[in-house]
């Protein structure tokens, strides 16, 4: 994710007499850009997040450690999107209000949520990292992890986070300055926004863009996430194939069993009539007591929709990196272009309204990734839509209608696990065939 500099930050000569303020800043599809496609995802993402605050605040939700990432997540993109929205739609919106008050706030405004912004986008970038990093850990070494991911950890990690951004970003403070100029429109003195010797030295552009930025913002976050799912996904499929192995081999013996008991059964009425009256009188008044007996063999069923509930949970942290790689996928390409132009290595003159327009829509994305977290919580969580069906009071609605939301999600969760899966969903069928050979064989009720 990167907040790239706006270039309507234009650089006023330092002289001894005030400047006039500069008209036409911004372009025309610079502002269709950010009112019409960044405001309104900008307004929805801080709504969304809000809600994500609140549901992950709940005390059923606090209790698992991912949560307690995912929270921090949610204050971390609501954070982003205001700051964004000071950042980038508040001077479009004040140029164009012909509010001299707003034309006037606005360059302290941006001053100072740029490097806030900056600080948000960090935190949100190493939270994802480590919350990749907690699972990769829980999935590939579950039992080195009941001794590494306790709460403790995980609460460094996301303080560890937060100071890391500020400290890494403690330079952008200094690129920015508000200067004052004279508003030919309002004919009197107001404020601009100045870039500062700092922010133009080489070496700091160098040091601070090209090497820091690059490495800590893409290139380490970047390769790491990758790594890291691509072990988590291999791991998947390895315990489905391991399942589907294991499960195969129980329904093989139980069929076996199976035959062997009704071929026995099936000589004892040969060998012996009086066996099946005792048989069919066994069945028709001890069937009740019987078929108590059967909640036993549920532990399979248990243990099974507990691996699900798992792998959910891997899904869901997966989609939100899948997310994430693919909204700032173009920032990074951005990046990469912006440091061949600060090196002088390609020529942005002739191009230069086609790369503020990848600017523009990578922005867009950005905003983007940090609103529509909701839409993958509801589909892999299930806890999540609990909780947001009793907030909004329909915890005891009918089941026929309460229970859209969850069919939608468990068939689009489906669609993720299939290729995961696809074994162990096969051989579902032949589970559910061994609990109905545990009845009384039909064959001593033919032979009565």
């Amino acid at each position: 994710m990167e907040l790239y500099e706006n270039n309507s930050l234009t650089m006023l000569k330092s002289n001894d007499s005030v400047a006039y303020c500069l008209d036409g800043i911004f372009t025309n599809y610079q502002v269709d850009y950010r009112l019409y496609g960044n405001l309104p995802i900008s307004i929805f993402g801080i709504l969304i997040n809000l809600i994500n605050i609140i549901i992950f605040s709940h005390a059923d939700m606090r209790k698992s450690l991912v949560n307690r990432f995912l929270l921090t997540i949610s204050i971390t993109d609501l954070l982003l999107l205001i700051f964004n929205f000071f950042f980038l739609l508040f001077p479009v919106i004040a140029i164009f209000s012909n509010f001299f008050i707003l034309q006037h706030i606005y360059p302290v405004v941006l001053r100072y949520s740029y490097p806030l912004a900056r600080i948000a986008q960090t935190c949100g970038v190493y939270l994802t990292l480590f919350l990749s990093v907690h699972r990769y850990l829980g999935v590939c070494h579950p039992f080195q992890a009941k001794r590494w991911i306790t709460g403790k950890p995980v609460k460094y990690a996301i303080f560890g986070s937060i100071v890391f951004s500020f400290v890494i970003n403690s330079t952008t403070w200094l690129e920015l300055t508000v200067v004052p100029c004279f508003s030919k429109e309002f004919n009197q003195l107001s404020r601009h926004i100045q870039l500062t010797e700092l922010q133009m030295d080489y070496t700091y552009g160098i040091v601070m863009k090209v090497i820091t930025y690059t490495l800590v913002m893409f290139i380490f976050p970047f390769f790491i996430l990758i790594i890291v799912n691509t072990r988590i996904i291999l791991a998947l499929k390895h315990s489905s194939n391991m399942r589907a192995l294991h499960a195969s081999g129980k329904s093989l013996l139980s069929k076996i069993n199976h035959s062997q008991k009704n071929n026995q059964n099936e000589m004892a009425v040969i060998l012996n009539p009086s066996y099946a009256t005792t048989a069919l009188h066994f069945s028709s008044t001890n069937f009740t007591n019987f078929r108590t007996m059967l909640p036993r063999v549920s532990k399979p069923t248990t243990n099974y929709h507990s691996s699900t509930r798992d792998s959910s949970v891997t899904l869901m942290l997966l989609a939100i990196v899948a997310m994430f790689l693919t909204c700032n996928g173009l920032a990074f390409c951005n990046n990469i272009i912006e440091i061949l132009i600060f090196v002088d290595k390609i020529d942005n003159s002739e191009n230069q309204s086609a790369f503020e327009k990848s600017v523009e829509i990578a922005n867009i994305l950005v905003s983007l990734n940090s609103s529509t977290s909701i839409f993958i919580y509801l589909i892999f969580s299930s806890k999540y839509r609990l909780i947001v069906k009793e907030y909004l009071g329909l915890k005891k609605i009918h089941k026929a209608y309460g229970g859209t939301l969850a069919a939608t999600g468990i068939a689009v969760r489906h669609t993720f696990e299939y290729p995961f899966f696809r074994e162990e969903i096969s051989q579902t069928p032949a589970r559910l065939r061994i609990f109905s050979g545990l009845r009384v064989p039909s064959s001593v009720h033919r032979n009565s």
